[in-house]
């Protein structure tokens, strides 16, 4: 493990499935397609006591996938790499992060790939 992340736990918010206009062509355009946001959040652990269960203490995850629905629905993108990167400079805005690292796959971009992933760090 990387030595800025020795202090910190892991959020996986895994496989957010959701429709999105995303492609370079007309066609991709024409209607919504579904692809799958996965998101990783190292949150420093600043605490050595024990916890206190307290929402405030942590980074909401619910606000990762509200971020995520929101920035989908009020665009269109033609790239993979476009999407993957605004997500992850939008989500970096979140307080309390050290780092964190979005990726979204393209199922059946073509016919002969399964799918295309695209993954995204971002250091606040």
């Amino acid at each position: 493990m990387d030595d800025r992340f020795h202090d910190c736990y892991r959020i996986l918010v895994q496989d957010i499935e959701i429709d999105c206009f995303l492609g370079v062509y007309d066609r991709e355009q024409a209607r919504l397609r579904p692809i799958v946001i996965d998101v990783e959040l190292y949150v420093p652990d600043t605490t050595r006591a024990p916890r206190r269960d307290v929402l405030a203490e942590t980074v909401n995850y619910e606000r990762v996938v509200e971020t995520v629905e929101r920035m989908v629905r009020d665009r269109r993108f033609r790239l993979v790499e476009t999407l993957c990167g605004d997500l992850a400079d939008e989500l970096a805005r979140l307080p309390g992060l050290r780092a964190l690292k979005v990726a979204v796959t393209k199922p059946q971009p073509l016919p002969r790939a399964r799918a295309v992933r695209v993954e995204v760090w971002r250091h606040p």
